[in-house]
């Protein structure tokens, strides 16, 4: 079987779309705490502070702690902000104002995400109607270069 009709099965057997919205709406991906302490730097003594203090919330039983993805960011951004010297409560605050923003981010892409395409000019991702002419779809055009929004014609 050549590359392109492998490629073509492959696109008809996973519903790449719903992957992306279960990926963006979902934060079922969990990890254990020393899988935390690796990919943040953070110690294990240390995090489990954090939990002491409501900064990060585990989602697993007491004895067998675990972490959903997400709060993989949140370990980093706090760890960041201590990083330049910032207390320890003063990073979890900005931590927060982060999770604002990136629930928000979540909230765009889940609403709005239609399709995400490639053609030979990089992907195209389709936020459907554009509001202010429901005949046109916004699509975002991402290259390697750069990021453009450009506007279609609703099918």
């Amino acid at each position: 079987m050549d590359t392109d009709k492998a490629t073509e099965q492959f696109g008809q057997t996973l519903n790449v779309n719903h992957l992306i919205h279960s990926m963006i709406r979902e934060d079922n991906v969990v990890i254990g705490i020393s899988d935390l302490a690796e990919a943040t730097g953070v110690s294990q003594t240390q995090l489990r502070y954090w939990l002491e203090k409501n900064y990060i919330k585990s989602c697993g039983d007491e004895k067998k702690k675990k972490f959903a993805y997400g709060t993989v960011f949140r370990v980093r951004i706090i760890k960041g902000y201590l990083d330049e010297g910032f207390t320890l409560s003063s990073a979890v605050k900005h931590a927060d104002q982060h999770s604002v923003m990136v629930r928000a981010f979540k909230q765009v892409i889940g609403d709005r995400l239609l399709n995400v395409s490639e053609d030979d000019y990089g992907a195209l991702i389709d936020f459907g109607v554009f509001d202010p002419q429901p005949d046109k779809h916004l699509y975002a055009r991402v290259t390697e270069k750069e990021t453009k929004f450009e506007l279609h014609d609703a099918d």
